[in-house]
């Protein structure tokens, strides 16, 4: 089952997400405070992790989204509000989640609409230590006037199955 907690940071990054590809022409909000670089790097057994979320969660009361994805690389550049590249100055709790959906049955006939759909199983890839602000160690300061740039290991791959609303 999941947490509020998780749901809520779910609902923010897809909402981020939504923000950087639908478009939106409207202007750079007024009190968005100046952006500065962050670019992070994040690996799993020294190798690339890459199809991670992550989400940047204040520490102080920044009232403004800023997340991303890992690339093939491992890095994200975040953006604040899913469009505005770059973080506001303050610190962050680094919050990482990478779930992997797998089919537990056969696909369905394409052909057939009525044919029943088989069960999804989900798995989370990164340790569930990293997928909330209250459990992560990571933590960053985003200094105004700087870029910033780190690395973070986030320890042995896993294949942790995600347990459904209802199982034990």
């Amino acid at each position: 089952m999941r947490s509020p907690l998780r749901q809520t940071v779910h609902c923010v990054l897809f909402a981020l997400f939504c923000f950087t590809f639908v478009g939106c022409s409207e202007p750079r909000p007024d009190d968005l405070p100046k952006l500065q670089s962050v670019v992070l790097t994040f690996t799993q057994d020294g190798q690339p992790c890459d199809g991670a979320t992550v989400f940047l969660e204040p520490v102080d009361q920044n009232p403004w989204g800023v997340g991303g994805a890992t690339n093939s690389s491992g890095v994200v550049v975040f953006k604040t509000h899913g469009k505005y590249v770059g973080a506001p100055a303050g610190k962050y709790k680094v919050v990482v989640q990478k779930i992997e959906n797998e089919l537990s049955g056969p696909a369905p006939d394409p052909n057939d609409m009525y044919a029943p759909q088989p069960e999804t199983n989900s798995y989370n890839l990164v340790d569930t230590k990293y997928e909330n602000a209250a459990s992560t160690p990571l933590e960053i300061e985003v200094v105004q006037g700087t870029k910033f740039a780190q690395t973070f290991e986030l320890g042995k791959k896993i294949k942790e199955k995600l347990k459904k609303p209802g199982e034990k």
